[in-house]
């Protein structure tokens, strides 16, 4: 069995169960995903180490704010790759982070629906 994308407990203990905070902290996060993703993609094709470094580091402070922790953990692969220069691998370790972005992006729109119904409001 696969670990969780997001741990919801952890979450939601973290922001005293507050439907409104959770909501907008993955609102944050979801928007703000893009264009980490964007620029991870792009300093690797590029071999640009000190963007990668910089980029992936970004996303894994705010997957990690998340308590997303395979999300945040490849993300930190990418970090470390681009701090060492080193860029081998580089493309499989972008492939998992890819995965597991999409598996929190899916998981966080399920929670960030849950909050919503649990405070009574759908946009």
């Amino acid at each position: 069995m696969s670990t969780p994308a997001v741990d919801r407990d952890a979450l939601v203990d973290l922001l005293d169960g507050d439907p409104d905070i959770i909501a907008t902290l993955i609102d944050s996060f979801l928007t703000d995903c893009s264009d980490y993703m964007d620029a991870i993609r792009e300093a690797v094709d590029r071999g640009d180490t000190e963007t990668l470094e910089r980029e992936a580091h970004g996303l894994k402070g705010a997957a990690g704010s998340l308590r997303a922790s395979p999300s945040s953990g490849a993300a930190q692969t990418l970090e470390e790759m681009g701090h060492t220069g080193d860029l081998t691998g580089a493309e499989a370790a972008l492939d998992t982070l890819e995965t597991e972005i999409d598996r929190l992006k899916d998981e966080l729109r399920a929670l960030r629906k849950a909050c919503q119904e649990a405070a009574g409001t759908l946009d």
